[in-house]
């Protein structure tokens, strides 16, 4: 009788699946890191209906000895992305543009709704819930990390 090793038909079909879960739950977890730079919790804002612009979030965190600065941000949707924050003065709450954000050594930033945030503007295509958002951000110290950001319909609470 010949013996049939059953390890053979196994191994390559588990090794696969494995890597393919892995990738799947990056994708759910948002989790990107790239030389000490962290990226972690990011979801887009649905579009309004008629609306061609919507909002991000996310927490950046900056595992370094060095201060790094966010400097620009792409998106394949978007013909612009702007970094802005609000600010309450005189009682009433304001939206500007920020240059850049800086994240101080060992520390994060949380990009939130009523806070920093992402603006994206000239939107071609309505950003739809349960779809995905493929963002570039670019860093002072020359690191450029691509991530995909799930899309939600109502805001959700980043940590």
């Amino acid at each position: 009788m010949k013996k049939i090793h059953y390890s053979k038909f196994f191994i390559l079909p588990s090794l696969l699946l494995s890597l393919l879960l892995s990738l799947w739950f990056s994708v759910l977890n948002n989790a990107y890191a790239s030389n000490n730079i962290a990226i972690t919790h990011g979801y887009v804002k649905e579009s309004i209906p008629g609306s061609d612009m919507t909002a991000a979030y996310m927490t950046i965190t900056n595992n370094s000895a060095n201060p790094i600065t966010l400097e620009k941000i792409t998106n394949t949707n978007a013909s612009r992305v702007e970094m802005h924050e609000h600010t309450m003065a005189e009682g009433m709450m304001r939206m500007r543009e920020v240059e850049n954000i800086t994240i101080a050594a060992n520390s994060k930033v949380v990009l939130q709704p009523s806070g920093l945030h992402l603006m994206l503007f000239s939107v071609e295509q309505p950003f739809i819930e349960n779809s995905i958002a493929t963002f570039t951000l670019y860093f002072s110290n020359k690191t450029k990390i691509n991530i995909q950001l799930p899309i939600y319909k109502y805001h959700i609470k980043v940590q």
